[in-house]
């Protein structure tokens, strides 16, 4: 397991930790999943940005994962980055 994941484990015990990380857990998974496809089209920030009708720089805060987006900005990225959309709720276990 790496340093960070050692990280994140101990400090899920404390409950402050746990919501927020709970809070930020989703737009972040988007986030890397984001980054990952556009990576694997061999396209920059702004090419991106381009084919959606906006900045580089919203790509970069969206990247980030602290920008909120909507569905149908998501909707604009996987056109964008010739990706479907697959989203699934599941109980926790």
């Amino acid at each position: 397991m790496s340093e960070i994941n050692n990280y994140v484990n101990n400090r899920m015990h404390d409950p402050e930790f746990a919501r927020a990380w709970q809070e930020t857990e989703c737009a972040y998974q988007v986030a890397r999943q984001i980054i990952r496809l556009r990576l694997e089209n061999k396209m920059t920030q702004e090419e991106v940005a381009k084919k959606m009708g906006t900045t580089q720089s919203v790509i970069a805060r969206i990247e980030q994962g602290g920008q909120n987006i909507s569905l149908r900005t998501l909707q604009k990225l996987a056109l964008a980055l010739d990706a479907d959309i697959k989203i699934e709720m599941v109980h926790r276990s």
